[in-house]
Parts: C-alpha cells; structure tokens; sequence
C-alpha cells in the first residue's frame, strides 16, 4: 500500500492578521476618497444653485438700471420719514420722480439696518408701460430675500426660497443730474451692487460672494 502525504498549506496566524489590516487600510483610504469626492460634489452643487440664482437676479438688475435714471440710494430704514422718494420697501406706496441721492459708503452705518436697497426712473416705458414710473430693487436681510417693487404696486420676490441673501450693499455715484447742477453733477451715475448668499439647504453654511458694476447707459442729462 502506498501512502500520499499532502503538500498543501493553510495561512498561518500572523498572515492572516497582516492581510486583514492590508485590506482594512486600503477600504480605509478609499472610503475617505469616496467620502471626499462626495462632499466636494455637494459644495459644488450648492456653489452652482447660488451663483445660478445670484446671477439671475443682477442680470435683472443691472438690464434696467442701466437704462434708468434718477438714481435713488437708500441711506436708513426710515419708511416715512425722508419722504415718498425713501418708501421703497412699503407696498403699494409711490414713489417721487424726481429724487435722487448718492451711497458712496454703500447702504451700511453704525447700527445695522434690515432693508438695503436702491431705486431709480424707468427710461421710456418698455417696463412698466407707465412712462416716468420708479422701480425699486432691495434685499430684506431679514428673511434673506431680494424684491423688485413697482411704484404704487407690492414687491415681488427675485430670488429663490432655497436662497439666502446674508449681506448686500448698494454703492451709488454720480447720481445728481447735469441739468440740477451741485455737487458730483458732472460725474455719470455709477451703481455698485454687492452680494453674499447662501443655500438655505446646505449643512455647510458656506457663502459665496457676486460684485457687479452698472454705468448709466445714457448721458446724464
């Protein structure tokens, strides 16, 4: 009889240990870069859903303030104090013609304000089809939300409910007319509109920031 011995072998103790944490650190790192590429796809979603809407708005925005005129800068929250040309977040009220009023330092002051906005005349009436009529844009930091207001109608919100707007000013330059004379008469109206958003959505809280520059597009006459 003959007798047949196997060859064959099992994995030792220590080698199974040392291929077990062989493969936990590579699950390890690939994991994290899973986990990585994740999160970097979510910021970037957010990103894009900000700038998106951010962008929708100032191109709104700067398309009829640059054909405006009578530029109008807000410089408090008093609704009813400095006269109908400042009541440009009550709705429904009018709002003055002829007014205008510069924000060289942007909409801010010692104390912080909830409304921050600016206001200016329709060039024609291709808008509105009212000729003369003023249009309104501001942001509620309150709420978040930017409006753009008609006079004598209610706001109308422009940015999504998805959307927060943290911080916004306005910077307006050169708004007195050549034909009223005074002060800065000789300078075309400049509007500076600056914004910092975020998706109300996102854990991260991350805010992105847009900056646009608008000349009057006429001459200031």
């Amino acid at each position: 009889m003959k007798n047949y011995h196997s060859t064959q072998k099992g994995f030792t103790l220590i080698e199974m240990i040392v291929s077990l944490a062989v493969f936990s650190t590579v699950i390890t790192i690939a994991v994290g870069a899973l986990l990585m590429l994740i999160g970097t796809n979510q910021r970037l979603q957010d990103e894009q859903t900000v700038m998106t809407n951010l962008s929708f708005a100032l191109d709104s925005m700067t398309r009829e303030i640059r054909t405006g005129t009578n530029y109008y800068c807000l410089s408090d929250d008093d609704i009813d104090g400095g006269g109908a040309g400042q009541r440009i977040f009550e709705d429904g009220e009018d709002l003055d013609f002829s007014p205008t009023q510069d924000c060289v330092d942007g909409n801010n002051d010692s104390s912080p304000r909830r409304y921050h906005g600016m206001s200016f005349v329709e060039s024609g009436q291709s808008i509105t089809e009212v000729a003369n009529t003023r249009i309104a844009y501001f942001v509620d930091l309150t709420s978040g939300i930017m409006y753009r207001r008609i006079s004598g109608q209610a706001a109308e919100q422009i940015t999504s409910s998805g959307l927060e707007v943290v911080h916004a000013e306005f910077f307006v330059t050169g708004s007195t007319r050549l034909v009223d004379g005074g002060a800065g008469a000789d300078k075309q109206p400049t509007v500076t509109i600056v914004l910092e958003a975020r998706d109300r959505t996102s854990e991260s809280g991350e805010t992105y920031h847009v900056q646009t520059t608008v000349t009057q597009r006429s001459a200031d006459l």
